[in-house]
């Protein structure tokens, strides 16, 4: 960018100095200068800054030697006042883009070094500010000229970092919605790994996952916990006499019944074919077989029409409890389980208790 604009805007300058050489009939030599300076010199550093390992950073010291040339310019023309202004402007604004306001200062320095430089050396022409009308026309015309293409140029990066900008939150956007879709699935995977397909209940491996840490939560708060194992009685019949398709309606029945009835602290799982587990953490014995048995005097009065046949099941109950939460999930289910075991062989339909376990024995010390 700043190749084009030093060799497109230059050559406003070579113009401009070729008439004020013609007005005051400067020599050769600085007309050779004016070539070297405004025609040559443009290619040259902008070779320079391709090769450099840090381009940016030797575009700005290209820059700063452009005002340490513009400066000995001034001092060796006697500081036209239209074409130093035209100069240290121009100068100003280049570096200012790219530095800010230390980017003017370093400008101005550049300038000064280089007018002091001529100065020292003697080659300093004497004070001559005035330039005829034609000249100054032409500074004019050449910084309205640069300033509009300079406005320009900043108004097209804008456009361009504007768009960048609308680009990039666009894609953020894009990227956000992506994310939540996968972090949605992911939570629906994770719904559909940990819960029984038929019933909509959480299955065994939820209860394997979460069991141990709710047994662990009530030990250390010393609250009691409670399990219910629920088989629904003569389920195989059910089965055979009216199909599968029934006997899973049914299922789906009872998950509904278990669920409506539940505290949100409440675990109900699916633990096997037609059995279910109920974990009740911070319940007592007593409050918990009450529930147990309101479970199964609702179940027994339950009939639902499916498929234009009535259909009812009762629900065998076996009931474990643990005052302190102190024994392995897995003991206390077994616990349930006998006692399951024990409501089935005397009849079904009921509910029965497991005993209560009580501390561990504390072994006597050898003599």
């Amino acid at each position: 960018m700043n190749h084009r604009n030093r060799s497109a805007s230059w050559l406003w300058a070579v113009a401009i100095f070729a008439v004020y050489f013609q007005e005051h009939g400067q020599g050769l030599v600085m007309w050779g200068a004016m070539g070297l300076q405004f025609l040559v010199y443009p290619h040259v550093v902008f070779w320079r800054a391709c090769r450099a390992a840090d381009p940016l950073q030797a575009e700005i010291q290209n820059m700063q030697l452009d005002n340490f040339c513009f400066g000995v310019w001034a001092a060796l023309l006697g500081f036209p006042l239209w074409i130093m202004g035209l100069l240290v402007i121009c100068g100003c604004m280049n570096l200012a883009a790219f530095r800010g306001g230390a980017g003017v200062g370093q400008a101005l320095a550049a300038t000064v070094a280089g007018a002091v430089l001529v100065a020292l050396l003697g080659g300093a022409a004497p004070f001559a500010p005035d330039t005829s009308l034609l000249v100054s026309l032409m500074c004019l015309g050449a910084l309205g000229t640069y300033l509009v293409l300079f406005a320009r140029s900043a108004y097209r990066r804008t456009v361009v970092l504007n768009d960048t900008r609308v680009k990039l939150r666009q894609s953020e956007l894009a990227l956000q919605g992506q994310l939540d879709a996968v972090r949605a699935l992911q939570t629906r995977l994770t719904e559909q790994a940990n819960r029984d397909p038929l019933t909509g209940l959480y299955n065994r491996r939820y209860l394997n996952d979460s069991l141990q840490r709710e047994f662990d939560r009530c030990a250390r708060d010393g609250s009691p916990v409670s399990l219910l194992l629920i088989d629904l009685d003569h389920f195989k019949q059910i089965n055979d006499q009216h199909g599968h398709a029934m006997g899973d309606a049914v299922l789906c029945q009872v998950s509904t019944l278990l669920a409506q009835h539940m505290r949100t602290s409440d675990l109900c799982c699916r633990y096997g074919g037609e059995e279910f587990l109920l974990f009740l953490p911070d319940m007592g014995l007593d409050a918990v077989c009450e529930r147990a048995e309101r479970w199964r005097e609702l179940m027994a009065a339950q009939r639902w029409e499916i498929e234009g046949q009535s259909v009812g099941v009762t629900l065998s109950i076996g009931v474990a409890c643990a005052l302190q939460a102190q024994m392995t999930p897995a003991a206390l289910i077994a616990l349930a389980d006998q006692a399951l075991y024990r409501a089935k062989a005397e009849g079904r339909n009921r509910v029965c208790v497991a005993p209560i376990p009580g501390p561990a024995p504390i072994q006597a010390a050898a003599a």
